[in-house]
């Protein structure tokens, strides 16, 4: 199969336009966030006090998965670039280094995607305990400011702006 070099830029496009895409393979964890099953059920409301904010990294328990998809995707779509230069045994090693370099980078893409940036919560409950509780960073909660901390029945927790 020949490629031309219009396919193989068209190809390349794809690929940038694409990467930013494998950042939706974390879950987003902010305070807003509902998985479909957390839908219709109940959580207790406790008033609070955010004493201290930190920013975190969160990091993906899929992180391997993420590099693995990133690496197979970038080495096919380097290796098919790859394949349109050069003739001969030319071709052959620019196929082969297409797809190497295409496999590195499309794992560096899936090891970036593994992350995302959270907030670390202290918070202060109104009877005077306190408690820890690590989220996305949507939405913005600061030191000091009145919050409330919603607990599933599962035993989850997220902070959100008292209303």
């Amino acid at each position: 199969m020949t490629f031309t070099m219009h396919a193989a830029k068209a190809m390349a496009a794809a690929m940038i336009i694409s990467l930013p895409l494998l950042s939706g393979c974390g879950k987003n964890l902010g305070g807003y966030d509902y998985d479909e099953s957390d839908a219709r059920m109940s959580a207790t409301a406790y008033p609070a006090t955010a004493i201290n904010v930190t920013r975190v990294k969160i990091n993906s328990e899929n992180r391997e998965g993420n590099q693995t998809l990133g690496a197979a995707v970038g080495g096919v779509i380097g290796g098919v670039i790859g394949s349109t230069m050069g003739r001969h045994t030319g071709r052959t090693l620019a196929t082969l280094g297409g797809a190497a370099l295409g496999a590195a980078a499309g794992a560096g893409a899936g090891e970036l995607a593994s992350h995302q940036t959270g907030l670390q919560i202290t918070v202060q409950y109104d009877d005077g305990a306190q408690e820890v509780i690590v989220q996305g960073t949507e939405p913005a909660i600061y030191a000091g400011q009145r919050v409330t901390v919603l607990v599933s029945p599962n035993d989850q927790r997220r902070v959100v702006p008292e209303n």
